[in-house]
């Protein structure tokens, strides 16, 4: 199998890696990928290696640079090297890099399931192997990682002298009791108020802001402007990091970020579910995947509103609704809300 380690080292070398901060490009994450990556299917496909690269679209820079690499284009978001491995661009805002992370670590360690993908991939291809095995994947990651990643990150924030709470996807894995899907990162929510207290209560781990497109060492306060602390440990099992929202939580109540009109008393605004693990009330989480002026949601957030809507009982939906009636009149979400 080729040596896909010095191959992710020379993408990060060619393109610029994101994390060393001050950039506005270059490699945020790479992984090997594909059923080629497996021992057991090696015969079936080429190894991949899934890169997650800033401008999501790669500059005419970028695919210099690949091609100095050798690599050749097969698709619009495919790459070969001659030397038998492909580099892919995979679509972020589906969740498509952890999904694919999900399934890999089911081929590696489950051999009967390694020879179905096997048959399926035969006779239907590889989109229709991925989509078989999908279930099985998350059954497994529900069983071996489950609430791991939140657990070691609630071990850090219990230190927080403030109200936190998962927010975002997992936050909707807690309101339905089981892990849904495959994640990126872990959301936490935190009172802007707080974030000094940051550097101690994670102390150890690697602490950067997102400031106008590029990472910075995290340095309290914030600018109002700026609600994004990326937090990273290299323990934190499954996920690449933390995203820590900074948020407006004050008096007791509990402000949406995007247009402060929008309150709800933090007792209402919070939950405790699976482990004692607080977290954002769907219908809050699901304000924040409707998007905002110019931009939709994403396909992992309208997948999560699927899954989410039915579990909303009369008063969330109609929050939910008259919140997106004023903040995005006309969204289609308003309708399925009646």
């Amino acid at each position: 199998m080729p040596d896909l380690t010095a191959a992710m080292t020379d993408l990060k070398r060619a393109l610029g890696a994101f994390l060393e901060r001050g950039r506005v490009d270059g490699v945020f994450h790479v992984q090997p990928g594909g059923p080629g990556s497996v021992p057991a299917l090696a015969d079936l496909d080429v190894p991949e290696l899934h890169l997650d690269v800033l401008p999501e679209s790669p500059t005419d820079v970028q695919r210099a640079a690949l091609a100095g690499l050798g690599y050749v284009p097969e698709t619009a978001h495919a790459w070969r090297h001659p030397a038998g491995w492909r580099v892919v661009l995979g679509d972020h805002d589906s969740g498509w890099r952890a999904t694919q992370g999900l399934l890999r670590a089911l081929l590696l360690g489950d051999s009967r399931a390694a020879q179905e993908y096997r048959q399926v991939y035969t006779w239907d291809g590889r989109a229709a192997a991925d989509h078989a095995l999908a279930g099985a994947a998350l059954d497994r990651h529900a069983r071996v990682v489950a609430w791991q990643p939140l657990h070691f990150a609630a071990r850090a924030f219990a230190a927080l002298d403030a109200p936190w709470q998962v927010a975002g996807g997992w936050a909707l894995d807690l309101h339905a009791g089981r892990p849904l899907r495959a994640h990126d990162d872990v959301d936490i929510e935190i009172p802007r108020s707080a974030q000094a207290q940051l550097p101690d209560v994670l102390r150890g781990w690697r602490l950067d802001a997102a400031v106008d497109g590029a990472y910075h060492a995290f340095q309290p306060p914030l600018a109002p402007s700026s609600h994004q602390v990326h937090a990273r440990h290299p323990e934190l099992p499954d996920v690449l990091m933390v995203d820590v929202m900074l948020t407006d939580i004050s008096g007791g109540m509990w402000h949406y970020r995007r247009d402060p009109v929008i309150t709800r008393p933090l007792a209402e605004a919070r939950r405790v579910g699976q482990g004692g693990l607080p977290y954002l009330v769907p219908e809050i989480v699901l304000l924040f995947k409707a998007g905002s002026v110019g931009r939709e949601p994403r396909g992992k957030d309208r997948a999560d509103f699927e899954r989410a809507r039915p579990t909303l009982d009369a008063p969330a939906r109609a929050w939910l609704r008259a919140a997106l009636e004023r903040t995005r009149p006309g969204h289609p979400w308003v309708a399925q809300l009646a």
